[in-house]
């Protein structure tokens, strides 16, 4: 077989594969040969029926099956002859024709991981602020947990809507004069002034009381994340069903007890207020430090990254952001993904390129992880979602993504070795609750 590799790009390379016509004819006869056992023609016994007729019953379907096994069994000895991973292989779109006198020629094209070496990784320079927590805060942390344990009451007297209410209301919407598609509901739930529906329309709320009619006209920026609606300006007609307000419990020993916990008293809550708030710090501390990092390791660190880890990284963060937008009820329909994505290149890019990075630090340092490494690491997120390890385990396993979990594990321990020889960092203030991560 004749293998030939021509570099592309330093990331791009595209394989001539050509399988002598030989090869070609042994693996039609043996077809055939198979054929011939376990066909049922009509007119024939078992194992007797001449290659003529199968050739013209079957042809189609054998060289189907004989191109397909050609391509599977060439590219695999061509791959390894080369000694190359691919990270994406575009397969041909169409195959050559077979021919028993001529050789079976195709091409393919492929993307590689990018050959580099990190260098000047020890020793970086990075600041951050040490933890501090105040009495202040631990109050308005307090203050929140009081709202968000309060419970809705309906107004004693039929004022107006304000700020901070709680509305039930009908709404239509349009564009253009016409109906905007998924843009109504009845009887939807709205914290006025919370700003998750829409400010200006919740603004706009306020002063209208129960058993109003109104239209509201709001303007959409040019950056709308729906493209259909972004810049332009949306009617919406509105009816006010009910408005109810917050009572807000007494924020005693009683109210820490209700809160579970082992709680005991109020001081118990703040108490563990306080902690909670020292951990979260702790970890926006460790990520703005990695952030640092990273930032000066890619400014450094020059190299082209393969389009497809690039397109992987846009997919999966604009997953995570249509997948907020569902959890707060936000209507998806019209949006145009592809502009979406594009939006998200370079946040995008600079993801791959860091993986990238640390994947080779490791490479560099012989970094390793070991079994009981990843049973840690699934019971540490087990415990951040909040659900069992056994689950975290069995998801990662039936989806065959175990390696790829390993490997986040493995650029994890790249990343705590970067910060544990960088100048200026500081012992964590909780090290077994602060997370890592990119």
């Amino acid at each position: 077989m004749k293998v030939e590799i021509e570099e592309i790009s330093p990331v791009q390379r595209k394989l001539w594969i050509e399988v002598p016509s030989q090869e070609v004819v042994g693996n039609l006869d043996r077809a055939y040969r198979n054929l011939k056992k376990k066909a049922k023609v009509k007119g024939f016994r078992p194992g007797k029926v001449p290659r003529s007729i199968l050739e013209r019953l079957f042809k189609k379907q054998v060289e189907k099956e004989v191109t397909q096994d050609l391509l599977r069994n060439s590219l695999d000895e061509a791959l390894k002859e080369i000694k190359l991973q691919p990270l994406m292989l575009q397969l041909p779109q169409q195959l050559p024709a077979l021919n028993q006198e001529d050789s079976f020629k195709y091409s393919v094209e492929f993307e590689v991981a990018p050959e580099f070496t990190v260098g000047n990784y020890r020793g970086l320079k990075v600041t951050a602020d040490p933890v501090e927590v105040s009495d202040a805060m631990v109050d308005q942390r307090l203050r929140e947990i009081q709202e968000l344990n309060a419970w809705l009451k309906p107004i004693g007297e039929d004022r107006p809507i304000k700020k901070g209410d709680f509305v039930l209301l009908d709404y239509e919407a349009q564009a253009d004069g016409q109906a905007i598609v998924g843009g109504a509901s009845q009887n939807y739930h709205l914290e006025v002034g919370s700003n998750q529906f829409n400010a200006d329309f919740e603004q706009q709320l306020i002063g209208m009381t129960r058993g109003q009619e109104a239209q509201i006209q709001v303007n959409l920026p040019a950056d709308f994340f729906n493209p259909v609606l972004a810049g332009k300006t949306v009617d919406l007609q509105v009816k006010i069903h009910e408005i109810k307000e917050k009572e807000l419990p007494v924020l005693d020993d009683e109210f820490a007890q209700s809160l579970g916990a082992n709680f005991q008293t109020r001081e118990d809550l703040e108490q563990s207020i306080k902690q909670d708030l020292i951990n979260k710090k702790e970890q926006q501390r460790q990520a703005k430090l990695r952030d640092q990092l990273l930032d000066q390791l890619i400014k450094q660190t020059c190299f082209e990254v393969p389009p497809f880890l690039i397109r992987q990284e846009q997919e999966d963060i604009l997953r995570e952001q249509l997948d907020a937008f569902q959890r707060r009820g936000i209507n998806l329909a019209g949006i145009d993904k592809e502009k979406l994505l594009e939006k998200l290149r370079d946040v995008a890019e600079r993801r791959a390129r860091a993986h990238l990075i640390l994947e080779r630090i490791a490479d560099q340092e012989g970094i390793t992880v070991n079994q009981a490494e990843i049973e840690l690491g699934y019971h540490q997120l087990a415990q951040r979602l909040g659900e069992k390890a056994e689950r975290i385990r069995e998801f990662y396993q039936q989806n065959q993504r175990v390696e790829e979990f390993k490997k986040s594990l493995r650029e994890e321990k790249a990343l705590k070795l970067l910060l544990e020889q960088a100048e200026g960092t500081t012992p964590l203030t909780n090290p077994e609750n602060a997370q890592e991560g990119i």
